[in-house]
């Protein structure tokens, strides 16, 4: 029989001598004074290396109860290993992502770590549940998790189920450690958030060929949640100027009078208008028009406070809605937004362009109006502005 997922060890050749350790190894872990037959049961076919030496995985029999390692003098690693460069090749196959080795047992986390360095993962050691909890609540949590069954302080399935709940999108890859047991224990751990399961003892060749899958299926999701991303920012983005697009901006101001309904207070809006528009498009083209909107647009975006929102409306004109103002800051906002695009011409090349604004305000007060309602006082305000010269803002009744 051999021990659990604790106490990995490394057999060195026969005639091996323990004062020959690698000292870099070796000071993690205590070594055994008795050497560890090569015949055991659970001894691994899978070699595992350094810069300087070679090392056998294997479980120790519980009779020995401390760890023992030794390296293949330096003669026979070159002879049973493939050239330097083929091997870091093959083994290179984390890609450095982040892995959180939570194992209580001091020599097989060593081990386990040591492993995932030269597989080129990025591990990062955790000897009981909460240390796990607070690795995974960094700000850049982990994508994978080798996970004991029995690590102290939380239960392995609890701590399963806490992470996949707090981290329902972007959960990260468990894989559950652990002596070979009933299914209904497999499937309790793979219901609670695990993705994989793996019993001990195992070869270093079966964890890494696992580690590869989830590296694989990590790739995936990353690139799934990327194309997502994108449809998002398409969906809900004005693809000329950045900016919201129509339907997004409509929804915001939906949202934004439900709010002022419920903590009694007004809301603003804007209707803001290029002037003279179709003058730009028609004397330098349709290119250099829309070089004016996106500019435009980023000059008004920049003049708002953080809280505002701004979106394309359709064509030459911008909505604007302000959470929170009254109508003596409505009226300084909108002058702000003239005098922004007033002031300074916008130059494109050689080309410099006079751009003036006019704009429609209205008032929200607490559940006073409709969405529709209040875009067709703004929309009044605008026409009146509209009507008494251009470059300047009114406000609507």
């Amino acid at each position: 029989m051999c021990s659990s997922l604790a106490n990995p060890s490394i057999e060195g050749p026969a005639g091996a001598r323990w004062p020959l350790l690698d000292h870099r190894v070796g000071s993690l872990v205590q070594t055994a004074n008795d050497f560890v037959p090569s015949n055991t049961s659970c001894v691994s076919q899978e070699p595992f290396s350094d810069e300087k030496g070679a090392y056998h995985l294997l479980r120790t029999p519980k009779a020995i109860k401390v760890p023992v390692i030794a390296r293949f003098p330096e003669a026979r690693w070159r002879l049973d290993m493939p050239s330097r460069v083929d091997s870091d090749r093959r083994s290179n196959v984390g890609n450095f992502q982040r892995v959180v080795v939570a194992e209580h047992h001091k020599g097989t986390r060593q081990m386990l770590l040591q492993m995932l360095r030269k597989w080129g993962f990025e591990p990062v050691p955790a000897a009981n549940g909460s240390q796990v909890l607070q690795i995974v609540d960094q700000e850049r949590p982990p994508e994978l998790i080798i996970l004991s069954r029995n690590l102290p302080g939380i239960d392995a399935i609890d701590l399963c189920r806490r992470i996949s709940e707090h981290h329902a999108e972007y959960s990260p890859y468990i894989l559950m450690l652990a002596m070979p047991s009933d299914r209904g224990e497999i499937v309790c751990a793979l219901e609670s958030g695990a993705a994989e399961y793996l019993t001990t003892p195992f070869e270093a060749k079966e964890l890494r060929a696992r580690l590869i899958v989830a590296a694989r299926i990590l790739k995936r999701q990353d690139s799934l949640i990327a194309s997502r991303e994108q449809f998002r920012v398409l969906a809900t983005k004005d693809s000329l100027t950045g900016i919201w697009n129509r339907r997004t901006i409509h929804e915001i101001l939906e949202d934004e009078l439900d709010r002022a309904a419920q903590s009694d207070r007004s809301t603003g809006v804007l209707l803001v208008d290029l002037d003279h528009f179709k003058r730009v498009n028609d004397t330098h083209g349709h290119l250099m028009g829309d070089l004016v909107l996106r500019e435009t647009s980023q000059r008004l975006k920049k003049t708002l406070r953080i809280y505002d929102s701004i979106g394309r409306y359709g064509g030459e004109e911008f909505l604007v809605v302000v959470p929170g103002s009254l109508q003596a800051e409505l009226s300084e906002l909108a002058e702000r937004l003239r005098l922004a695009i007033e002031r300074n011409p916008i130059r494109i090349g050689e080309i410099e362009l006079c751009i003036t604004l006019s704009i429609g305000a209205a008032i929200v007060p607490p559940r006073g109006k409709l969405q529709a309602s209040v875009l067709a006082v703004a929309d009044e305000a605008l026409y009146d502005a509209k009507r008494l010269g251009r470059n300047c803002f009114c406000m609507g009744g």
